[in-house]
């Protein structure tokens, strides 16, 4: 028994999480759903079918928006993506944002791409069920966008 468990132990504890959508929100699932889950402002002005978070949820001392992405404006509307976002124009310190990336690696692993161009960095994460881009912007304004996206053929992500 002991041997077992220290067999299968490493990869249980290591074993890292796939990316079916964010939070209690999975994708596909409609509008009136994730309204029950979260509270979201109404539809936001334009053609694509987004519903932002009422309030700013923190992540490492950070205020962050939360965007939901729908197939259409409707209570059926199913969830194919949703966006963080976080601007600084302080500047105050960009380097805790090093510590988001971490979390998300502890979650999910190693990025399976990494690009670096001038001051931004773009970290990709692909999962069987979804997709997480990680975005950095250390310049005049800092900026940590945070994108999860589903990644099912289109049939499946509406």
């Amino acid at each position: 028994l002991l041997i077992c468990l220290a067999a299968v132990l490493p990869q249980w504890v290591f074993a890292e999480s796939d990316i079916p959508g964010w939070g209690k929100a999975k994708w596909g699932m409609p509008f009136s759903e994730v309204t029950k889950l979260y509270e979201l402002k109404s539809w936001e002005a334009g053609t694509t079918p987004i519903s932002k978070l009422k309030k700013r949820i923190k992540i490492m001392g950070h205020d962050f928006g939360v965007a939901f992405y729908f197939d259409e404006h409707s209570a059926d509307g199913k969830l194919y993506k949703v966006v963080l976002a976080h601007f600084d124009t302080t500047r105050r310190d960009p380097a805790r944002l090093v510590s988001v990336k971490n979390i998300l690696v502890q979650k999910y692993g190693n990025p399976s791409s990494f690009v670096v161009k001038d001051e931004m960095k773009v970290s990709r994460w692909t999962k069987p069920a979804g997709q997480l881009k990680l975005t950095t912007l250390t310049g005049k304004t800092v900026m940590c966008a945070i994108e999860y996206l589903s990644v099912g053929p289109e049939s499946e992500k509406l």
